[in-house]
C-alpha cells in the first residue's frame, strides 16, 4: 500500500514515518511534488492559512483523486474551525472518505488510529481480491519478490511467518518467499519462490 503525502514544516513527513513503522502491512511512501506510478493510495496533508488546501496537493488530485482510498492531515488546534480544515475542503470536493485529522506530527493515539484503518483495507477499491506474502528479512528472494510486486503497483500484506506462525499453518506455508491471493476468501493462486510468468498473472488480475 501506499501513502502519499505532502509536508511543509515536516510533521506530516514525521506522522507517516512513524505509521510505516508500526503498520503490519508493507507501506511505501512518497512525498509530494514527487509521484511514482500507483493504483491506489492514501493521502496525508498540512492545511495552508485559513484552512486552504495547498496547491500541489490540489493539482495532485485534479488529476489522481479517484485512486485516492482516504484523506488524512495534520493541524494546529489554535487554528480553531480551521484545523485540519484541508481534509474537510477534500473531502466536500471530491468525496474522499477521511481517515483522521491529527495534531502536528501526530500522537501515538492518532498514529495507531491511522494505521488501524490502512491495516483494514487489504482489498483494492474495485475487487474483493487480496495478497498475503509471507517473507523473512533475511531471504534474498523474499525481497525480489517485494521489488516485482511494488513495481507492479500491487498491494499486500506483508506476514513474517516466525511473528505469526498460526497465519502460516492456517495457510500452509512451508517456505518463503510465499505469495498467495485471495478473491473473498478463497484461494486463486499461489507462488512459492519468484517466478516472473506468476507475478504477471497476479499483475494483470488486478489490471483486469
Amino acid at each position: 500500500m501506499l501513502i502519499i503525502f505532502a509536508s511543509r514544516t515536516g510533521n506530516v513527513r514525521r506522522f507517516v514515518k512513524k505509521a510505516a513503522e508500526l503498520s503490519v502491512l508493507h507501506l511505501r511512501t512518497c512525498e509530494l511534488p514527487t509521484i511514482i506510478p500507483f493504483r491506489q493510495a492514501h493521502l496525508v496533508t498540512y492545511t495552508d492559512p485559513m484552512g486552504a488546501v495547498p496547491p500541489l496537493v490540489q493539482s495532485f488530485l485534479e488529476e489522481h483523486h479517484r485512486k485516492i482510498l482516504s484523506i488524512s492531515g495534520s493541524g494546529n488546534r489554535n487554528w480553531g474551525r480551521d484545523f485540519a480544515a484541508a481534509v474537510d475542503r477534500i473531502h466536500q470536493q471530491y468525496d474522499i472518505p477521511i481517515n483522521l485529522k491529527f495534531e502536528l506530527s501526530g500522537t501515538p493515539g492518532e498514529i495507531q488510529t491511522f494505521v488501524d484503518h490502512i491495516n483494514g483495507e487489504p482489498k483494492t477499491m474495485e475487487t474483493s481480491l487480496r495478497i498475503l506474502k509471507f517473507r523473512t528479512d533475511s531471504c534474498a528472494t523474499c525481497t525480489a519478490v517485494t521489488d516485482a510486486l511494488d513495481r507492479c503497483g500491487v498491494p499486500y500484506r506483508d506476514v513474517n511467518p516466525f511473528d505469526h506462525p498460526e497465519m502460516a499453518a492456517q495457510y500452509r506455508v512451508r517456505s518463503v518467499p510465499t505469495v498467495i491471493v485471495f478473491e473473498g476468501a478463497r484461494e486463486i493462486l499461489r507462488m512459492v519462490g519468484y517466478k516472473p510468468e506468476i507475478i504477471e498473472q497476479i499483475s494483470s488480475l488486478f489490471d483486469a
